[in-house]
């Protein structure tokens, strides 16, 4: 069994300040762009499925995963990437963070971590999701932080979303984000990000 890897484990091991997550993302698409992962279609179904999901390869930033699962996490890491670009400059309401986590690579936890300016923690989650499958995706979240004492008792919580499912999640309504809002006074911030080229 081949074991996976994130090389750039390192960078994104600690709370980042927005000069060191600058850095880091600098790398990261260093690393997607000067890739030596070159894809040869076939139009036969079973050798496609098998080169897509059970041939271990190295793309980017990523070593021992299948191209979709390395791909499904690039996705989501991008998304990430961008989320956090936003929360740096400011350009989310009331959010002005000192320091943020990401948990790029398949870590547990919640896959980003702001420290604000005045100490409070935000939790959040990222994702980059079909639209067929962002409602389910957005509940399951949603779930998460229903179970979690810690988003229970800070007053904000983050999904990092690919912008072009905006139009299936703006008016979403979930009975726990509405209970988490009104039994703990928690709000739960949307945060559509596109991707780069």
């Amino acid at each position: 069994m081949t074991t996976s890897i994130f090389e750039l484990s390192k960078q994104f091991d600690s709370p980042l300040t927005k000069i060191e997550f600058k850095k880091a993302k600098q790398l990261y698409y260093e690393a997607i762009t000067n890739n030596a992962f070159s894809f040869s279609p076939t139009s036969n179904i079973i050798d496609l499925l098998k080169l897509v999901k059970r041939n271990a390869v190295e793309i980017g930033p990523y070593k021992g995963l299948t191209v979709f699962e390395s791909l499904n996490r690039i996705g989501s890491d991008l998304v990430l990437l961008s989320g956090t670009e936003k929360l740096f400059n400011n350009e989310i309401e009331g959010i002005f963070p000192k320091t943020i986590e990401l948990k790029l690579g398949n870590k547990a936890g919640f896959d980003i971590i702001v420290k604000t300016i005045d100490g409070t923690i935000i939790y959040g989650e990222g994702y980059n999701v079909a639209k067929s499958f962002c409602k389910f995706k957005t509940r399951q979240t949603i779930d998460k932080f229903h179970k979690s004492d810690e988003v229970k008792s800070c007053k904000k919580a983050i999904i990092l979303i690919n912008d072009d499912v905006k139009s299936e999640i703006e008016n979403y309504k979930n009975k726990n984000a509405e209970e988490l809002k009104s039994k703990y006074g928690l709000e739960i911030v949307y945060v559509f990000c596109e991707i780069e080229n």
